[in-house]
């Protein structure tokens, strides 16, 4: 008699875990979804650098062609326009300001970062994982920066932790928290998971 409650309590117990796994998916699928990206300010910075080339440029070249040209001269007369266009360059290059997209949808955490000014066309970090690999993560500010980190803990096949660091430039308070909102209930997924296997 003892058995056959024993089994119809193991019985009970495996469908419960059943119903709870299945309404983990569910609650997954529908609100993990989330894109973001800094196209807008991306686009706004490249173009403001644009701007900053052309303008020295075109008027170094309307001051060589004049008849009392003199390059002293000419960095003398406009030292001010030259030294905050080294400024903004020089500090836009060392800061790594980044054009960023961060896809999390109801399997992949999908993250692509590029360089706004001179890596466009092929992103300088990325990572593309399942919900299961994420273990831990965190938001840190940079100094003197436009830029904000987020840090990954990824768990690999070989259950080792990699941890992957990827700075967004311009992150809103908004988005920031809609980020960390999706990734804290991946790990609280992951952890039920783990608790009922």
């Amino acid at each position: 008699m003892n058995k056959i409650r024993r089994r119809i309590l193991k019985k009970v117990i495996k469908e419960k875990q059943g119903f709870i796994i299945q309404g983990l998916d569910e609650n997954s699928l529908l609100t993990n979804k989330l894109v973001l990206k800094n196209r807008k300010i991306s686009i706004i910075i490249f173009s403001f650098i644009i701007f900053l080339i052309i303008f020295n440029v075109k008027g170094f070249i309307a001051e060589y062609y004049s008849p009392n040209f003199y390059f002293g001269k000419y960095f003398f007369n406009h030292i001010y326009y030259v030294l905050i266009s080294l400024f903004f360059l020089i500090y836009f290059l060392i800061a790594r300001i980044n054009y960023y997209t961060i896809k999390i949808d109801n399997h992949l955490i999908d993250i692509k970062i590029y360089r706004t000014v001179i890596g466009l066309l092929k992103p300088k970090s990325l990572v593309n994982v399942s919900h299961e690999m994420l273990t831990h993560f965190f938001f840190y500010n940079r100094s003197f920066s436009f830029n904000k980190s987020l840090m990954l803990n990824i768990k690999t096949n070989d259950e080792e932790i990699v941890k992957l660091n990827f700075n967004l430039s311009f992150l809103s308070k908004k988005d920031e928290q809609k980020i960390k909102r999706f990734l804290e209930k991946i790990i609280k997924q992951n952890k039920l998971k783990e608790d009922l296997k």
